[in-house]
C-alpha cells in the first residue's frame, strides 16, 4: 500500500503545474500585427488584420504615364479599388468599387472585409 500513497504525490504536483501554465497561456494576449498606414497601392488587403477600417485617400493611378485612346484612359493607366464582403476578395462579392486616372477616397467601413487596389498610389487615412 506504500507504494499506491507514492504514486498519488507524484501526479499531484504535475496536475498543479498543468493548471498554472493553462492559467499563463489564457491570460497572454494575442499576436496581431500592426495594419499598415499606408496602404500599398497594388494588392488585397483583409479589413482588421491587414488595414484599419477608415476612410482613406489615394493621388489617382500609380501609372509613370497614361495611355489615351479616343480621348479614353486604358485601364492600365487608371486606379481602381474594390471592397468585398469576404475576406477572400470574391469577385461576386463586390460592395463597391471605382475606377479614376485622378484622386478617389475609399470607405473601408466596418461592414468590408478585404480591400483591392490595383494601380494606384498609396492609400493614406483620413484623420
Amino acid at each position: 500500500m506504500g507504494g499506491i500513497g507514492m504514486e498519488e504525490r507524484k501526479v499531484r504536483p504535475l496536475l498543479r503545474l498543468s493548471a498554472v501554465f493553462i492559467a499563463v497561456v489564457a491570460l497572454a494576449p494575442p499576436a496581431v500585427a500592426d495594419p499598415v498606414d499606408p496602404i500599398p497601392g497594388n494588392g488585397v488587403f483583409v479589413v482588421g488584420a491587414d488595414v484599419a477600417p477608415g476612410l482613406y485617400h489615394t493621388g489617382g493611378s500609380g501609372s509613370a504615364f497614361g495611355v489615351w485612346i479616343n480621348n479614353v484612359p486604358t485601364q492600365d493607366s487608371m486606379c481602381s479599388w474594390f471592397t468585398y464582403s469576404t475576406p477572400d476578395a470574391a469577385k461576386d462579392h463586390v460592395l463597391q468599387t471605382n475606377t479614376s486616372v485622378g484622386p478617389m477616397f475609399a470607405n473601408i467601413n466596418t461592414g468590408v472585409k478585404a480591400f483591392e487596389s490595383r494601380n494606384c498610389q498609396d492609400w493614406r487615412r483620413v484623420p
